[in-house]
């Protein structure tokens, strides 16, 4: 029995997704959220295009373009341009960023921190 139960847990555990990380410049990317679903941009002059929902996206690059929904955003850098057509939880550290969402992806309301300078967040109707 114990041997049956640690064979279910590896093999739940192999099941988890990638995640995708972008660390060159110049990078465009299509990320399909279902078998990839965290996204990790260090790379500058990244545009990246999300399809389905993924969990997690942190841009920590400068003047990348982020297109499509995740549950929980993180912007770091500068100048990025984020257009989220759902977003539960919106954190912009970086400066002179520009994000619009047009709500959330399962709460009740997107919950925004702007702690960055400069920043222009917008909720699209």
């Amino acid at each position: 029995m114990k041997l049956l139960i640690a064979t279910s847990l590896l093999a739940l555990t192999s099941i988890a997704s990638a995640d995708i990380s972008v660390v060159d410049n110049d990078q465009t990317i299509e990320v399909d959220c279902a078998k990839d679903n965290q996204v990790s941009v260090v790379g500058n002059h990244a545009t990246i295009t999300l399809t389905g929902t993924c969990a997690k996206v942190s841009i920590s690059g400068n003047q990348a373009t982020l297109m499509g929904a995740a549950t929980t955003v993180w912007i770091a850098g500068n100048q990025n341009t984020a257009v989220l057509s759902a977003v539960d939880t919106l954190t912009v550290a970086g400066n002179e960023n520009t994000v619009s969402y047009k709500g959330p992806v399962v709460a009740k309301t997107t919950k925004i921190k702007n702690p960055g300078n400069k920043n222009t967040i917008t909720k699209q109707k």
